[in-house]
């Protein structure tokens, strides 16, 4: 299945093509705002009813796609759930039936300080020039590192710990998470497999509206 079918897409697909260099063509609806403003059309709040379904690793869910990434280089599945590989080869995709509008993500970093970044693809193509990509990053804590673990450090060790990261995006069908952290220059000789620049995904709340 080509990728743009899988992740969250961040382009409008409905907008006209336009020649290379040149200013791309809007639609419609992405002159909505303009528009509003230009008549001075009333506008009324909404009311949400929410409801939030939780997601745990290993995300075998059937909404849900999980790229794991390059195993070699240490995207895996273990105890404290999935290291996907660094973006952007790694990636967690989740649909729902219904708009979401916040998405929260907690783990663990491999090698502090580490980051969360997500895509949406909105229910409305209305806003031109933004694509919904947001990112956290700085995120404190981490899980022990499996060969200090083998020599008896434990989860009382200073920095382990979990992080947070919550997105609150407009209303979308489908949001593509990614993550990493920093890598670690000195680890196993300068082997591509000791940089360790993964996030470690424990779960995802999905928030979505109740029409």
């Amino acid at each position: 299945m080509p990728e743009e079918q899988i992740r969250a897409r961040i382009y409008n697909p409905n907008r006209p093509p336009a020649e290379p260099g040149s200013r791309p063509t809007i639609t419609e609806l992405e002159r909505e705002v303009r528009q509003l403003h230009e008549n001075q059309t009333p506008q009324t709040r909404e009311k949400l009813t929410t409801v939030t379904y939780q997601y745990w690793a290993p995300f075998n869910y059937p909404n849900v796609v999980m790229e794991l990434g390059r195993e070699e280089l240490g995207a895996e599945v273990d105890g404290d759930g999935v290291e996907i590989d660094y973006p952007p080869i790694g990636a967690i995709t989740i649909a729902e039936d219904k708009p979401i509008i916040s998405v929260t993500v907690i783990g663990s970093a491999c090698t502090p300080l580490g980051f969360v970044m997500l895509n949406a693809e909105p229910i409305e193509w209305k806003y031109p020039r933004t694509g919904i990509k947001m990112k956290r990053d700085k995120l404190w804590g981490q899980h022990v590192n499996v060969r200090l673990w083998n020599r008896g450090v434990d989860e009382a060790w200073r920095e382990a710990g979990l992080s947070c990261a919550r997105f609150d995006v407009p209303p979308s069908r489908k949001v593509t998470i990614m993550g990493g952290c920093a890598m670690d220059v000195g680890g196993l000789a300068g082997k591509p497999q000791g940089l360790d620049a993964h996030y470690c995904f424990r779960t995802i709340r999905v928030t979505v509206v109740e029409e």
